[in-house]
């Protein structure tokens, strides 16, 4: 007796998700538990665990495909259920399983069949990615006008309403036509008209175009990118076209931090088994000025004509891995003293990088920290996540001649500059704000909070 394998619910905003990739072919033994494929959602990429032990007897979704949350995407056949000799007869099959399950929803699987001209066009003019929009519109046009809003993702309600979208004018590419995030970013970019025409097309492109060497035998290369990049690339342009970004840059006296630092650092990766950095010091001191400057901590509602006012401060902490960057909340940060921070940051790090990340923990986030400086940059302007008022970046701590006491001297300095959004703040309350986080850099005792790692 086959078990199906579903498309899991991995968190309140998630509907759908990718398969990014099988970690098992058809006819492998997976243990319980067992890693079994990849997927990316909103802005996460994770792995998904086996829900039973025995064989993978059919995979019913390919890789690259999209599917809601609750779809089969898989057969396991437990161990002792007696599908050895009878599943092996059945591979012919899931071509047939697989047009019936995704097609509905994705219609650029309907060109794969024929030949491979029609995936390979859309890199060489624009007259190859026609045929499959017009197709996909054919597809969506009996929903399109219907009563979207029981389908929306909260994301997506979201951001209609910080652009102050007409959802009725944004074309779905999801499920019966369903708005999905890329619509509107795509609806963004390119303005009310053009925005359905851009969004279908782009999909089937970067996902079917294969590594391929450039005509001249030089060194260029064509790779699809990743859904993550993906991601990023939509995000970031859609921050640019909806936020009013202004930037602001102090310099600040870390000398004494530093020292700090260096008296507990060894005793506390002892301890603890990784390694204090600057950054808990720095959050820790962020917390105290987004209370002090609520505006900060905030988020415009400008369809709506009102603005949100975060109550705790859920901080995101950008952490760079292989896929590219990734934004985990530690949330409630402002609770945690130094120490708390320290875990809290090392452990989403550390899951980020090892695709453990659950995809609620990147959602929800009030404020951004990017920190660069580890790779040497000495100024940063950074773009804001969506949704957010403003993000800080944290660049690298360097020994420089400064004036201290009307004399020259050394000390352990590092550049804090901040991106934020002139809809919500204005230049006097964001200056007052980084001078606020300046302060408590420089002037705060940070030794109780460390005294247990102190000798």
């Amino acid at each position: 007796m086959a078990t199906p394998v579903t498309l899991p619910q991995l968190g309140e905003t998630v509907v759908e998700g990718t398969i990014v990739k099988w970690l098992k072919a058809e006819g492998d033994v997976v243990e319980r538990d067992e890693p079994l494929f990849e997927i990316s959602t909103d802005k996460v990429d994770t792995e998904v665990p086996s829900p039973v032990g025995g064989k993978l007897e059919k995979i019913l979704v390919p890789e690259g495909e999209t599917v809601n949350v609750g779809t089969e995407v898989a057969h396991i056949a437990e161990e002792g259920g007696g599908a050895s000799s009878g599943s092996e007869e059945k591979p012919a099959e899931p071509p047939a399983a697989k047009a019936e399950t995704p097609a509905p929803e994705t219609p650029q699987a309907a060109p794969t069949p024929p030949p491979t001209a029609t995936t390979t066009a859309p890199t060489g003019n624009g007259g190859g990615p026609q045929a499959p929009a017009t197709q996909r519109h054919a597809v969506q046009a009996p929903s399109g006008r219907g009563p979207r809003s029981h389908i929306l993702s909260p994301l997506v309600r979201r951001l209609a309403e910080e652009h102050g979208i007409d959802l009725q004018q944004v074309q779905g590419t999801g499920t019966g036509g369903r708005i999905t995030k890329k619509d509107i970013q795509a609806f963004v970019q390119a303005g009310p008209v053009a925005a359905p025409a851009i969004a279908p097309a782009a999909a089937p492109a970067m996902q079917a175009v294969p590594p391929v060497m450039s005509p001249g035998g030089g060194r260029e290369e064509v790779r699809p990118i990743s859904h993550i990049r993906k991601r990023i690339a939509e995000n970031m342009v859609a921050s640019l076209h909806s936020a009013a970004r202004a930037w602001n840059l102090v310099e600040v006296n870390m000398e004494h931090i530093v020292k700090l630092r260096g008296r507990a650092k060894d005793a506390f990766k002892a301890r603890e088994g990784f390694s204090l950095t600057y950054m808990p010091f720095l959050a820790r001191a962020l917390c105290d000025a987004l209370h002090a400057y609520p505006d900060v901590n905030a988020r415009l509602n400008l369809a709506e004509g009102t603005a949100t006012y975060h109550g705790n401060v859920n901080l995101g902490i950008a952490v760079a891995y292989d896929e590219g960057l990734i934004v985990p909340i530690i949330r409630g940060a402002d609770e945690m003293n130094v120490v708390g921070i320290a875990r809290a940051v090392n452990d989403i790090a550390q899951r980020a990088r090892s695709k453990k990340l659950k995809p609620d923990e990147v959602h929800g986030g009030t404020f951004t920290i990017t920190n660069p400086g580890p790779f040497g940059s000495l100024i940063s302007v950074p773009i804001m996540n969506p949704g957010e008022t403003a993000i800080l970046a944290f660049d690298a701590i360097e020994k420089r001649p400064v004036v201290v006491d009307d004399a020259i001297g050394i000390r352990h300095m590092v550049y804090l500059s901040m991106s934020w959004d002139h809809r919500m703040i204005d230049g006097a309350t964001a200056a007052q704000f980084i001078g606020r986080l300046k302060q408590n850099l420089e002037t705060w005792d940070f030794t109780p909070e460390v005294q247990a790692y102190l000798g």
